[in-house]
């Protein structure tokens, strides 16, 4: 079953929000894990394609981004950086919500969480401090 994890971010600034999805996306491909990030626009997916640009030397071949839910084969991690929940995300071992607390992204997370936890899925919760997302 996939494990959901929700981060919480105390800022309105989408930019902070990529910035700590990177952050995430990181870390994981450090870890050798295949990584799908799904964004809500063309718009999203090019502005954390250009976060990648400067930051990725190699583990390239294991990331994925994309709004159209077209997804690579490997599936580990899923970052769902969209507003909805991701018809495939069960399809990955781990789904990350990064989620902005002081904008109106914050009720559709709790749609989100509802939805997941309706479901049964193990739900993990992180408060992240704005100045950890920079």
């Amino acid at each position: 079953m996939t494990n959901i994890q929700f981060y919480l971010i105390e800022t309105d600034n989408t930019s902070e929000q990529f910035n700590y999805a990177l952050q995430l996306a990181l870390q994981h491909l450090a870890r050798g894990k295949h990584l799908h990030i799904h964004t809500a626009s063309a718009r999203d997916t090019a502005q954390m394609q250009q976060l990648f640009v400067d930051k990725l030397s190699h583990g390239s071949d294991r990331l994925s981004i994309d709004h159209s839910g077209e997804l690579a084969n490997e599936r580990d991690v899923l970052l769902n950086l969209s507003t909805e929940v991701p018809h495939f995300f069960s399809s990955f071992d781990s789904t990350l919500e990064v989620i902005c607390t002081g904008s109106s992204a914050k009720d559709t997370g709790r749609e989100r969480y509802r939805y997941y936890k309706s479901r049964g899925y193990p739900l993990i919760h992180c408060d992240v401090p704005a100045q950890l997302a920079l």
